[in-house]
């Protein structure tokens, strides 16, 4: 059946209520005068009525903590109309989006949309998806948390994945069922993005926290209560988390719309997809021109300011006025080590590590005070937009050749690290690019 929202001029649609998502409906609803407001409306189409705080999902798994949703009712502005369902398909030509609910399919008519479907957690290593546990959502994260509680004194559990991602479900672990034996499985160095005192301090923690660290050991297949890697290995446990890789859903492509190998919609550096200029895209599933995006990685670092940016081209877009060219730049890194522990990274705009850094019980309290200001920063954009800041992005560079249209840090065949998925909100309000 087709879904028609209040008569309106500007219908505008967003895919995806995660960081990308809320943020952008809140700083555009927020940022409306109260004629532009009333004509018009705003429909997100989210799969649940909830928001998921993805960046504390190893709290669920680990048993640290129960839930990590929210209501939509209670972050997003009043005026947004909430759809509860999945995007099937974008139809360009008659700008609609089907979408599949657990009562009826509907057709929502758009004159803008913006894309922000975000990522999910990768199951290409074999067997992961039926013999291990994925943390791609809280359903996930639950079961998990389940699967631990029931194992005995000394069970073995893997956690296979060398990056933050990684190194955080196993130290939250470790830290709240020391009497389990945890191992992490790299396929190279731990945590090899990171500077080498960086590695060396997390390290120290895992090893402290009883975590065996396996490097060089490449997972090629998860079996029934075991791990198969590579040069034949073979290895036994009660219970295995794999955190290795992650993907996007294949909505654009799937919607002929221009993505790059891995599935991502290409936008232009004011964040309009490159062919179509009424869709919008911000968040994991999106990948920006090098020259502004070349440094940029997944996460809600960068989510958020892509959000709040998306919301400003779609400003400029309903009141006829010129775009700004995506600017966002970073302050720091930062991860959990379990409850007690964390380590923060100082660095530079375009991401690089700075000598200084933070790490312990105050480590940690910065870690949460984030995971915190992650959740209410876009929540106060419904009455105070422009609230969150960020720095500027570095000195825009030239980019020529193959490759110069799209490009965040290209990824490996269709998938990417998780690394790259360090969820790090920036914390400085210095340079306001919004």
């Amino acid at each position: 059946m087709s879904f028609t929202p209040r008569t309106k001029t500007n219908r505008v649609v967003v895919i995806g209520a995660g960081y990308a998502g809320m943020m952008a409906t809140n700083r555009f609803l927020g940022s409306l005068t109260e004629e532009e407001r009333s004509r018009t409306v705003v429909t997100v189409v989210n799969p649940k009525p909830v928001f998921v705080e993805r960046i504390r999902l190893h709290e669920v798994a680990a048993g640290s903590r129960n839930a990590v949703t929210i209501p939509l009712a209670w972050l997003l502005h009043a005026d947004a109309e909430v759809v509860v369902g999945r995007a099937e398909l974008i139809d360009t030509v008659a700008r609609e989006v089907l979408v599949v609910s657990d009562d009826e399919d509907l057709r929502l008519p758009y004159d803008y949309l913006l894309y922000a479907v975000g990522s999910f957690a990768s199951t290409a290593i074999e067997g992961a998806a039926e013999h291990a546990y994925v943390i791609a959502d809280h359903d996930g994260a639950s079961a998990a948390a389940e699967a631990v509680r029931a194992l005995p004194p000394r069970a073995r559990v893997s956690i296979v994945g060398g990056g933050l991602t990684g190194v955080e479900i196993a130290s939250e672990l470790a830290e709240q069922h020391p009497e389990l034996s945890v191992t992490l499985y790299c396929a190279g160095e731990l945590v090899a993005q990171m500077r080498p005192a960086a590695r060396r301090s997390l390290r120290r923690t895992l090893e402290r926290l009883g975590v065996r660290i396996d490097e060089h050991a490449e997972v090629s297949t998860v079996v029934p209560g075991g791990l198969r890697l590579s040069g034949d290995r073979a290895l036994d446990h009660e219970l295995c988390i794999v955190a290795a890789a992650f993907d996007v859903p294949d909505l654009a492509r799937a919607s002929g719309l221009p993505v790059d190998e891995a599935g991502r919609l290409e936008v232009d550096e004011y964040l309009r997809c490159i062919d179509n200029p009424a869709i919008l895209g911000a968040g994991d599933a999106v990948v920006a021109p090098q020259s502004v995006a070349g440094h940029l990685r997944m996460g809600c670092a960068t989510a958020l300011p892509m959000g709040a940016h998306a919301a400003h081209t779609l400003l400029a877009a309903i009141r006829g006025a010129v775009p700004r060219e995506l600017t966002i730049g970073y302050v720091l890194q930062c991860i959990s080590l379990g409850r007690k522990r964390g380590y923060i990274q100082l660095v530079r705009s375009d991401d690089t590590a700075r000598r200084f850094h933070l790490g312990g019980r105050t480590g940690a309290r910065v870690k949460e005070w984030i995971c915190e200001m992650v959740v209410d920063s876009p929540k106060k954009e419904s009455t105070q937009p422009g609230a969150y800041s960020w720095p500027k992005g570095p000195k825009r560079r030239a980019v020529t050749g193959a490759g110069s249209q799209s490009g965040g840090r290209a990824p490996v065949g269709a998938r990417f690290g998780p690394e790259q998925h360090a969820s790090y909100p920036v914390l400085s309000d210095r340079s306001r690019a919004s």
